[in-house]
């Protein structure tokens, strides 16, 4: 029966990776959405322009250009909390120089910029990044697992080495 738990729990592993790699997918096409609509309305500016100039008054366009740009910043706000969604189903977080890094990091590897970790980001992060991890393969491991469903080996602290756990 110990068989059978193994594979349900395998089961519901891939299930959980294919509904992220569902929500990841969405919000990818969200933010490309977004930065097709950013696209067009910057054509619009462009056009506004042009014909002013072709009238020889910029200060027509004025308005137009001023409404249009407002609504890119809006479309901008919006990808800025898709891409945040993105990172952090990603487990990621990014550095003030702009590197994209897991969200474990302590240190920006490009920079050396120390992150500010808040004690309840950790707490919270670490509900939802711990795992165990076969210390032979690195397969992720159930909590009462004694023995890697992948390569067999012994878990238990008997079998003289425990299953390690990732942060």
């Amino acid at each position: 029966m110990k068989w059978l738990n193994v594979l349900r729990e395998g089961a519901t592993r891939a299930a959980d990776k294919a509904q992220r790699t569902v929500e990841v997918t969405k919000l990818a096409a969200q933010i490309s959405g977004k930065r097709r609509l950013i696209r067009d309305v910057q054509r619009q500016i462009g056009a506004a322009v042009h014909e002013a100039n072709k009238r020889g008054d910029f200060t027509a366009a004025r308005p137009e250009v001023t409404l249009l740009s407002a609504h890119i910043d809006g479309l901008e706000r919006q990808i800025g909390v898709l891409e945040l969604e993105l990172q952090r189903l990603n487990r990621e977080k990014t550095c003030p120089c702009g590197r994209i890094v897991p969200f474990s990091a302590r240190y920006c590897p490009d920079c050396g910029k120390p992150f500010v970790i808040r004690p309840e980001t950790v707490d919270e992060a670490l509900e939802v990044e711990a795992s165990l991890h076969c210390i032979r393969c690195d397969a992720e491991m159930g909590e009462d697992d004694k023995y890697c469903f992948r390569c067999g080996s012994d878990q238990s602290e008997d079998g003289g080495a425990s299953a390690r756990i990732e942060e």
